[in-house]
C-alpha cells in the first residue's frame, strides 16, 4: 500500500511539472509572439519616421529655392521700381504720361476686387445682359 502512495505521489508530482512545463511554454511562446509583434511595429514607426525625416529635409530645401527665388523676384521689383523712377524724374514725356488721370473706364475696373471664378464674374455682369444658362452643349 505504502508502494502504492508512493507511486500516485510521485505520478502527481510529475503531472504537476508537466502541468507547470506546460503552462511555462505556452506562456513563452506568447511572449515570442508578443516581442516579434512589439519588433514589427518598431520597424514600422522607425520607417514612417525615416519617411518623414527625407520629406521634412525636402520641404526644408525647397522652401530655402523658394525663398531664394522670392529674393531675386522682390530685387528686381526693386530695380525696376528704381528704374520706374528714375525714368520719371530725367523724362518730362514719361512724367506727364505717369501723372495724367486713367480713364474712366480703368478706374470703375480698379475699383473692383478681381473675380475668382465664374461666379464673380457672373455677378458683375449687367442685369439688363445676364449670361444666359449653359445647357446641351456647344452649337457649330
Amino acid at each position: 500500500m505504502e508502494l502504492i502512495a508512493k507511486s500516485l505521489i510521485s505520478l502527481l508530482g510529475i503531472g504537476a511539472l508537466c502541468l507547470v512545463i506546460y503552462v511555462q511554454r505556452d506562456g513563452l511562446t506568447a511572449a515570442k509572439e508578443r516581442a516579434e509583434a512589439a519588433e514589427q511595429v518598431t520597424r514600422d514607426r522607425d520607417d514612417t519616421i525615416k519617411t518623414l525625416t527625407d520629406a521634412a529635409a525636402r520641404d526644408k530645401k525647397a522652401a530655402a529655392k523658394l525663398e531664394v527665388a522670392r529674393n531675386n523676384i522682390a530685387a528686381t521689383l526693386t530695380e525696376r521700381e528704381n528704374l520706374i523712377e528714375s525714368l520719371q524724374h530725367d523724362n518730362p514725356e514719361i512724367r506727364t504720361w505717369a501723372e495724367s488721370p486713367l480713364p474712366d473706364a480703368i478706374v470703375r475696373l480698379r475699383e473692383h476686387p478681381a473675380a475668382t471664378g465664374a461666379g464673380d464674374y457672373r455677378q458683375r455682369l449687367p442685369s439688363s445682359n445676364p449670361l444666359p444658362v449653359a445647357s446641351g452643349g456647344a452649337q457649330d
